[in-house]
């Protein structure tokens, strides 16, 4: 017997959220909670057999639209790394499932996906993420992204911490460091032994940690900007590329609280970026030239006069960019270099012509 039918198996009624005809869950009772204009996902499983899973209940994996304990458990496979604010989504997955209930998490692994060369998403981070309530719309990322990035013993240490503030009140029943369903996440299942009781809120302003956000004015898909400084007084760490961050102080207790935040430019004044020449590379734009810096983004006018933001991989001093997956539009394509502040600006337009295909 498999490890979800195990725990979760008839006659116990749940709720799937984001259920997939690409990773099914056979056998199972459960409702499936889908976003309402999920329709890119249901299309992609209509050539798989039997087609795309129903959609029982339209909503969105946090706030769900379900009553307080109505569900004996609660399914996720890699569906918690597009929760902005991960602590929220646990209560609420908490919130619908009966005492006694369970909660089942498959979660892709940092080494055994495409995330592996991002840093491990800190327990600090989880922390400044609920106390500004994080949304999709405010976030950094784009809401294609995985928010955060684990191995197994970051999730295990989070729902610790949150066990230990009296946020939830789980135990353990089975961890799989390597998943047995696809094998690129871990599993973990829970038994929710009680609905945690409210406690009082911290009232003090310590300062705990700061959480700073690089500025930027648009969303960036994959890529980790947001840095956590500790302890009580701010001092930019030396590795922090250059630019200008919103900062925030994240106040000590649970539930965590947001200072005032404040702006920081970081790094020497920037020049303003120039590209002399692109490359191309089989699916990699490699672009070079002068003053280009880790922040530096490039904004792309289009033929139709549509404008894209993007920020690209510094390598080697040149601005790469790699275009696997995306529709590249035909030439000409006017590209514009950006350094944020301190100093920095609008660089000259450079003019693709011969770089993209028609």
């Amino acid at each position: 017997m498999d490890l979800a039918t195990r725990h979760l198996g008839p006659p116990r009624r749940g709720l799937e959220i984001g259920a997939s005809a690409v990773n099914p869950f056979p056998g199972l009772r459960a409702w499936n909670l889908d976003y309402p204009a999920g329709e890119l996902f249901q299309a992609a499983q209509e050539h798989l057999p039997g087609g795309p899973v129903p959609v029982h209940v339209y909503g969105l994996g946090a706030p769900l639209p379900l009553r307080s304990s109505s569900v004996d458990y609660v399914l996720t496979s890699h569906v918690l790394e597009h929760m902005p604010d991960t602590i929220t989504a646990l209560g609420e997955w908490d919130r619908v499932v009966v005492d006694g209930g369970t909660i089942f998490l498959i979660v892709p692994h940092k080494q055994r996906t495409f995330d592996a060369p991002r840093p491990r998403t800190e327990l600090a981070h989880h922390l400044a993420d609920h106390a500004l309530g994080m949304t999709i719309e405010a976030s950094p990322m784009a809401p294609t992204s995985h928010y955060h990035v684990w191995i197994t013993e970051d999730v295990l240490a989070l729902i610790a911490h949150l066990n230990q503030v009296g946020f939830l009140d789980w135990a353990l029943l089975a961890v799989e460091d390597v998943d047995s369903k696809v094998g690129n996440g871990f599993t973990i299942v829970a038994r929710k032994r009680s609905r945690p009781k409210p406690r009082p809120a911290p009232t003090g302003d310590e300062v705990a940690f700061f959480f700073l956000t690089l500025e930027l004015p648009f969303q960036v898909p994959g890529r980790t900007l947001e840095y956590v400084v500790q302890g009580p007084e701010f001092a930019a760490p030396a590795d922090l590329p250059r630019g200008r961050y919103r900062a925030v102080p994240i106040l000590a207790g649970f539930p965590p609280r947001a200072g005032t935040a404040f702006t920081v430019e970081h790094g020497p004044a920037a020049e303003v970026p120039v590209i002399d020449s692109v490359q191309r590379h089989d699916a990699l734009l490699v672009f070079r030239g002068q003053h280009l810096a880790a922040t530096t983004w490039l904004e792309i006018g289009l033929p139709d006069g549509r404008r894209a933001q993007l920020l690209p991989e510094l390598e080697d001093g040149a601005l790469t960019v790699d275009t696997t997956g995306l529709v590249v539009p035909p030439v000409p394509v006017a590209v514009t270099p950006v350094n944020p502040p301190p100093g920095g600006g609008r660089g000259p337009t450079h003019e693709l012509r011969a770089h993209l295909p028609d």
